[in-house]
């Protein structure tokens, strides 16, 4: 823990802004770290954190600590004794244990896991010491999680620099590198949908491993690597923190001007804006739209958000040496407002949070702006050097991911259909000639194998259409599609415009003569389509198939699942004598409240 007395923070909003402004030095680091962790619970949403090592974590610690409250979240922090985690872990009266955390940061070092192996072994022996390793955290992780309570995120380990003869070292099964790299490759494969991993071996890596963990800081402070490059940590635990509470990023909204092309479309015309080859700077301008064109292709959301003419905006997609076209962009906020007030427009027209926002302008009375009006916006200022938009983009890992779902790869062209939809809603008569229009087409079925990750993904993320809110890992999930008295639904939605994907899912269980519904979900982008009356109505035929006489549904209000308050009253349920639970008898009669235009795939 520290080891002096901080004063405690007295108001974190402003702390927050703070932090915000600029990247966070060392110095400030240290400070507001130690102030955070020695603050008591206020009035934002807290965290119960374990951080443990074999190494000194305090400065991981008080960084991770200013990481969690610039994302809206006070850290209660527990630090484990000094090199014994193993042991804290493996002992369920220890004061770990009985801090009961809701997350685990895990801080391995390369020493705990590389044997000193003889040049003569061979990959079945490198292989074999690993392994032990690897089932060591195995079984860490599974006391840690608490099926499903805790969520784990752990550093990879930095390969170390170790010459010793050259270039025929990385040829040995045994050498130390080759035990790094491989340690590495099975933890990952081992962890899937079970931890979330910070990627040290990549920033040190990208930092160099000489500069980033010379073998002094471990010999005399036991650190794992040079406190200089904490600050280039803190956005790498951020986006690990996002993507293990589901909070990773899916929006990029972007100015034009000067932004996406060098110049102003409205005074220099599509012939006189800067982008292509022909310069330097029109070069890196293209690299740029070559870029955002590939995180579009990898789901991330595209919105524009510019003082502009939309009809003149839009002709600089005309350019011959544009990668991007208008086409690509989900959302387009193009007026004589303020960006605030353009990134509000875009919220509502994707139905989607301002914390799923990233913002980048060249303007920095602009970004400044958001950044007071808006905090829960990420906000990149670019700058005039076109050459670095990428490199400031992408320094702040706003969108890692652990690994892609289909569903993810296709979001954007998702959005781009639900767009279309929407046109298509304001050119119908109503509502009913709109959703007959669409010519939708539902499934609801129990999630196969290669569902499950999304389907564990949708539980972790979805905050709008969630019932309860009971967050469920895979893990959890699985556990329940093997128990009898369990039903686990998936629900698909396709329309003419495209292909919606795995977009709700539903946990149930059997309780006497009533099903249960614990969970469910549904991604906002198909909402106000009847697509929860053709799932409720499958679920019936479940439950008349097992002899339950009601259905029992259970809503829990948050500050953000509003939009349900009302779901079952709305699907013919009545409220009972707890606030909390609805019922809806099997055999009742349908009189219109399950009416759904959603056709059985």
């Amino acid at each position: 823990m520290p080891d002096r007395p901080a004063a405690p923070l007295a108001n974190l909003d402003e702390l927050r802004a703070a932090l915000s402004a600029k990247p966070p030095s060392l110095a400030a680091l240290f400070d507001t770290g130690e102030r955070i962790i020695a603050s008591p619970p206020g009035m934002w949403p807290t965290q119960r954190v374990a951080v443990l090592g074999t190494l000194t974590t305090d400065f991981i610690a008080r960084t991770l600590a200013c990481g969690m409250v610039l994302e809206g979240v006070q850290p209660l922090v527990y630090q484990g004794p000094f090199g014994t985690y193993v042991q804290e872990i493996l002992d369920p009266s220890s004061p770990l244990h009985r801090f009961a955390p809701d997350l685990v940061l895990l801080a391995p070092d390369w020493r705990d896991v590389v044997e000193t192996l003889p040049p003569t072994a061979n990959e079945a022996e490198m292989e074999a010491a690993i392994g032990q390793k690897v089932d060591l955290f195995r079984h860490l992780w599974s006391l840690l999680s608490r099926g499903g309570a805790c969520r784990i995120i752990q550093h990879s380990i930095a390969v170390p620099a170790r010459r010793y003869c050259g270039l025929a070292e990385r040829l040995l099964p045994g050498s130390i590198e080759r035990q790094a790299r491989r340690f590495n490759e099975r933890l990952f494969a081992a962890g899937h949908n079970r931890v979330t991993w910070v990627d040290i071996e990549a920033l040190a890596a990208e930092i160099g491993t000489l500069r980033f963990a010379p073998s002094k800081f471990y010999h005399n402070a036991r650190l794992g690597f040079d406190n200089r490059y904490l600050p280039n940590y803190l956005p790498l635990f951020r986006g690990a923190w996002r993507s293990a509470f589901g909070r990773t990023r899916k929006v990029l909204a972007l100015d034009l001007d000067n932004t996406l092309w060098g110049g102003v479309i409205g005074d220099d015309g599509v012939e006189g804006i800067v982008l292509g080859p022909a310069t330097p700077a029109g070069e890196a301008f293209q690299d740029w739209q070559h870029y955002i064109a590939a995180l579009r292709a990898r789901g991330v959301v595209l919105a524009a958000c510019s003082k502009n003419d939309p009809a003149i905006a839009e002709t600089a997609f005309l350019h011959p040496q544009t990668v991007l076209k208008r086409a690509d962009f989900s959302g387009f906020a193009c007026s004589w407002d303020n960006k605030v007030q353009g990134l509000r427009l875009l919220a509502r027209a994707l139905n989607l949070g301002l914390d799923s926002f990233v913002f980048c302008d060249d303007n920095p009375a602009e970004c400044d702006l958001v950044r007071r009006e808006l905090p829960e916006v990420a906000v990149i200022h670019l700058g005039t050097d076109p050459t670095q938009f990428i490199d400031l983009l992408d320094a702040g890992h706003w969108f890692d991911q652990q690994h892609h779902t289909g569903e993810d790869l296709g979001r954007s062209d998702m959005y781009a259909a639900r767009a279309q939809a929407l046109e298509a809603q304001e050119a119908a008569p109503d509502v009913n000639a709109y959703l007959r229009g669409l010519r939708m087409v539902g499934r609801a079925y129990r999630p196969e194998d290669a569902d499950m990750e999304r389907v564990a993904q949708l539980e972790l993320k979805t905050n709008q259409f969630n019932l309860t809110t009971r967050r469920y890992s895979a893990e959890a999930l699985a556990g329940f599609m093997a128990r009898p008295d369990a039903e686990v639904l998936a629900f698909r939605l396709a329309d003419r415009f495209g292909d919606h994907g795995l977009t709700s899912t539903l946990v149930a269980f059997h309780e006497g003569d009533a099903l249960r519904i614990d969970s469910w979900l549904m991604s906002c982008r198909i909402f106000s389509r009847t697509a929860e009356h053709f799932i409720l109505r499958h679920l019936l035929g479940l439950a008349a198939a097992r002899g339950a006489r009601r259905i029992v549904g259970e809503y829990r209000p948050t500050a953000k699942n509003g939009v349900v308050a009302d779901l079952f009253p709305r699907l013919g349920f009545t409220a009972s004598a707890d606030a909390a639970f609805f019922e809806l008898a099997v055999d009742a009669p349908d009189t219109g409240t399950l009416d759904t235009t959603i056709a059985a795939a």
